[in-house]
């Protein structure tokens, strides 16, 4: 008897029905029970419910500390150009609406297109001459189907496929139409957060840090770090590629806010740590822990360069005083809480420190954010012993990222869209804590890797 897919039920009891033939191999229920959990938006609950009883077994410090870091997740398409991409978009629009309705697309796309667009295409297989032949006729092509498809004639079911509003997206950031003529955009500035990678998997984004380039998303990771305690995953998401670090926190805190699960410190890398996010972190009562990247300005990169920090901010007067004893003009306050103070052109021009202090014609300027202090005192903390000694407790979540690649193949997604890829993390982080606490309870404790030859231990016993 064939597979067929039932209607929704209430949660969790269907859930709970699929449990026994989810485990059998190759299971088609396997499918069925992704749809129904994402379609509920339920994907939290088992891992949420596991860290709950580990809680209550006493495996998680409440208010500990708790360290963060993020991975790159790549999807599972290949790496394509823009001709490449747009080859592709059509043809995968053209087979959807040949699933959607064989008659309409068989009278309507001519059958060339067989031909041209059969086969994926490979710019790397075809020559010069073919590369331009084809970048003229793809996009000639795809526009003239998707005016095939606003006539009123055309079944309105096929201008709703999801395939076809990708094919829509792709050829209006891809391509321009002057004087009838279809040629691709000249490239410019990339907006990642909007453009389409692959038509295989339109949400996934391409992505740059440092010299690391992905299409895919990004995996958000936050364990405990506890002595005595298992190292466990308290939030684990999937987001996207584009978003930052920086912007990433406020989500994981809240989410660990809603599972009661907010650590008193949390140890991070400079990507997570501003001015608002250190605010934010201590109106939860969090120690945000982690450096602060190091200011941006022309004067750092001149020897002994009159850095901001060399300003003294005279709150009362609202003015600033330069290094060479100069008063700025009266402060200006912008909108987003911060204070903007501005010299005169010439007192620097007149000022023996201006090749030191100004960049520019005018005189120097300098913006003070509304974090101001709370980020002064931020850098003084971080040159401190203390700071570093508690700040080397972030690597360890290292351990925690390669653990999730090597053991749970985390690294690629195993579905097409967020929504699958936001299950697959949860699922991968319940059963990582699952592992983890099992190893716990046999007794077994995480290693502690000494550096050196350990002889100030040997002579102190």
């Amino acid at each position: 008897m064939s597979f067929k897919p039932k209607p929704p039920r209430p949660m969790p009891e269907d859930l709970a029905r699929l449990g026994p033939k989810l485990l059998q191999p190759d299971s088609p229920y396997r499918s069925e029970f992704r749809d129904r959990v994402t379609e509920h938006e339920a994907e939290a609950r088992l891992f949420e419910r596991l860290l709950e009883q580990l809680g209550e077994l006493g495996m998680i410090k409440r208010r500990g500390r708790q360290r963060t870091d993020s991975l790159a997740v790549l999807t599972k398409v290949r790496d394509i150009n823009r001709l490449e991409l747009a080859v592709e978009t059509l043809r995968v629009a053209v087979r959807a609406l040949l699933a959607g309705d064989p008659e309409w697309t068989r009278a309507t796309v001519p059958p060339t297109w067989e031909e041209r667009y059969g086969k994926r295409c490979v710019a790397t297989d075809l020559s010069k001459d073919t590369r331009q032949t084809l970048k003229l006729e793809v996009g000639r092509d795809g526009q003239w189907l998707l005016e095939r498809l606003e006539e009123e004639t055309t079944p309105a079911v096929l201008r709703q496929l999801p395939e076809v509003e990708v094919l829509r997206t792709v050829w209006h950031q891809q391509f321009e139409v002057d004087e009838g003529k279809v040629t691709f955009r000249p490239p410019g500035p990339y907006d990642g957060a909007s453009r389409i990678a692959t038509p295989h998997d339109p949400e996934a984004r391409y992505s740059k840090k440092g010299k690391q380039t992905w299409v895919g998303e990004k995996l958000q990771v936050t364990e405990t770090d506890d002595e005595g305690y298992p190292h466990l995953i308290t939030d684990i998401a999937m987001t996207s590629s584009v978003e930052t670090d920086m912007v990433a926190l406020d989500g994981i805190q809240a989410r660990l806010d809603a599972r009661d699960l907010l650590p008193s410190e949390q140890i991070a890398d400079s990507g997570y740590v501003s001015g608002p996010n250190l605010a934010r972190s201590q109106e939860r009562g969090i120690d945000l822990i982690g450096r602060l990247p190091a200011p941006q300005s022309p004067q750092r990169r001149i020897p002994d360069g009159l850095t901001q920090d060399q300003f003294s901010i005279d709150w009362d007067t609202n003015t600033a005083l330069c290094p060479g004893g100069h008063r700025s003009n009266k402060g200006i306050r912008h909108s987003n809480g911060g204070v903007q103070f501005r010299f005169k052109t010439a007192t620097c021009r007149a000022c023996p420190l201006r090749s030191r202090c100004c960049s520019g014609k005018r005189g120097r300027t300098i913006t003070i954010t509304a974090h101001h202090h709370i980020l002064q005192a931020a850098r003084a903390r971080q040159e401190t012993e203390a700071f570093k000694a508690i700040y080397r407790h972030r690597g360890g979540v290292e351990g925690c990222l390669s653990a999730l690649d090597r053991a749970h193949g985390i690294r690629k997604k195993r579905y097409v869209g967020q929504a699958k890829g936001r299950l697959q993390a949860l699922f991968t982080g319940a059963a990582f804590n699952l592992r983890r606490a099992a190893s716990w309870q046999a007794g077994k404790r995480p290693q502690v890797r000494r550096k050196g030859l350990g002889l100030a231990l040997s002579t102190a016993t």
